[in-house]
């Protein structure tokens, strides 16, 4: 093979600089190869020379050879020196000829895909700062952390001594350990008048996972899915990822209104909607508590229509005033309706678990379902929580920060009343971890939230989770996440907003 002299490579990434020197030749020689610079077979510059090139010690240039070596890009030939590897295909073949309407651009692939999943907001995509008013944000450093160490210790420690490791730190019963599903099924019967029994409960990793299961098994691309208007943007993305129409029922002091949602439905002759999904006992993120006569009239739709409704109870066990409302589920008998539950807002969101209470003939399908996106979930971490909930630790957990997020929207009232007064209006949340907060009419929700955003504020405009419905301006404010302080030091920063 002809020997020619390494030409100079592409200049490293911008990444690259601050990567050690070795790393950096190898992929600016990477490069060079990829881009076809140094075409399959050609002879490197030997050691020596490539070091009194780029001025770094041989020993460098060595380090970078053999990674490019242990890769496939170069071959090593006894006393010949290194040659690019001649099984990497040409640039140009590896490229093909550009299609008929131009090149192709950035990030195709060879077939199109089916959606870029645009559609859901960044919000879902990566952490929101948990600073003062994020919505959904449990209150998080008063987690009794001691107890749950204390009953990870004490389950490992059973798991050894009766040589039960290796199940523990194994794979996990795909519907979800038996010991938790007994468990939750027995916090829901109690707490939210859920008719179930442990064979009808399926372990997620989620709410959200949850919602997509559910859809994927109940729904086929084109079915109509009924949303709450405004709504939970996971949902929407859910429902938008499983292919569906989105019709949305809009939300008035009842409830969501289906009648409103069928009746304006567009005629365009498709057939009736296959599941509503709806948020009964705290409506998000509006807050209202759905009717009785709603809730009847959606149980006597369901069972007309043949069709599932799919009940997100995300965090009703906050109810400050009386008991929690009981389930839509519990009311229905568990036929038409499906629960969905999760931890996230009663413990901490990095548990990652939430789970289902269906009908006994959805228990295989989902449990399958749950097969192919996600095999199963940490055992230990399901027997660990299984023993807080069945201990009473859960419980008692609900009960401490009722009462605070009960004297923490005090806070938030009084404080906005004093400094905010004349600019919005706050409402008295009757549950949960956020409410809602009326702009004067004609401002720009999203504008508010922006400056907001800039003074270190973080609010939610109300129009964000809208679907079509005409409402008034308004910012939803999470209060649960932030102690007293933090509250006051936020409605300060708010008060010094342009509020035009």
């Amino acid at each position: 093979m002809a020997t020619r002299r390494t030409p100079a490579a592409a200049s490293p990434p911008p990444a690259a600089h601050d990567q050690p020197l070795y790393r950096q030749l190898y992929l600016r020689l990477r490069e060079s190869i990829l881009s076809g610079a140094l075409k399959p077979g050609q002879r490197l510059a030997s050691s020596r020379a490539l070091a009194s090139q780029t001025g770094l010690a041989r020993n460098t240039v060595l380090h970078a050879f053999q990674q490019l070596e242990v890769e496939g890009y170069i071959e090593a030939a006894r006393g010949s020196g290194h040659f690019v590897s001649p099984l990497l295909p040409r640039a140009d073949a590896a490229r093909g000829a550009a299609p008929a309407g131009g090149p192709v651009s950035p990030g195709e692939g060879p077939a199109p895909l089916r959606h870029t999943f645009d559609f859901v907001p960044p919000s879902l995509r990566r952490p929101i700062p948990a600073v003062p008013f994020r919505v959904n944000l449990p209150e998080l450093e008063r987690f009794p952390m001691a107890t749950w160490v204390r009953l990870q210790s004490a389950v490992l420690r059973e798991a050894r001594r009766g040589g039960g490791v290796g199940e523990l730190l194994g794979e996990a019963d795909t519907q979800g350990e038996p010991a938790l599903r007994r468990a939750i099924a027995e916090h829901v019967s109690i707490a939210r008048a859920v008719q179930c029994s442990p064979d009808n409960v399926i372990v997620t990793a989620g709410a959200q996972h949850a919602i997509d299961l559910l859809l994927r098994v109940l729904t086929q691309p084109g079915d109509a899915v009924v949303l709450e208007d405004p709504c939970f943007p996971g949902a929407l993305s859910a429902v938008l990822a499983a292919g569906c129409e989105v019709v949305p029922a809009p939300v008035d002091e009842q409830g969501a209104d289906l009648d409103a949602a069928l009746r304006d439905r567009p005629a365009t002759g498709s057939a009736p909607p296959r599941v509503l999904l709806v948020c009964p006992s705290k409506q998000f993120p509006l807050g209202t508590t759905t009717s009785l006569p709603r809730r009847l009239a959606l149980i006597d739709w369901a069972q007309r229509s043949a069709a599932w409704i799919i009940e997100d109870d995300y965090d009703s066990e906050y109810r400050f005033d009386g008991k929690p409302i009981p389930s839509l589920q519990g009311l229905d008998g568990g036929r038409h309706v499906i629960y969905v539950g999760t931890f996230s807002k009663v413990m901490f969101p990095a548990l990652r678990t939430g789970f289902i209470v269906c009908p006994p003939t959805l228990v295989g399908p989902l449990t399958a379902a749950r097969a192919v996106s996600g095999r199963h979930g940490s055992a230990l971490e399901q027997r660990v929580l299984a023993r807080f909930v069945a201990e009473g630790h859960l419980a008692r957990h609900i009960r401490r920060m009722r009462a605070l997020y009960r004297e923490r929207q005090k806070v938030l009232l009084q404080a906005c009343e004093r400094r905010l007064g004349g600019k919005l209006r706050v409402e008295a949340a009757a549950s949960g971890l956020q409410t809602v907060a009326w702009l004067r009419a004609g401002s720009d929700d999203r504008e508010i939230a922006r400056r907001a955003r800039e003074a270190g504020v973080e609010t939610a405009p109300l129009s964000r989770f809208g679907l079509g419905t005409p409402r008034p301006p308004a910012l939803v404010l999470g209060f649960g996440g932030f102690d007293a302080p933090r509250i006051r030091q936020a409605v300060e920063r708010l008060a010094s907003i342009d509020w035009s």
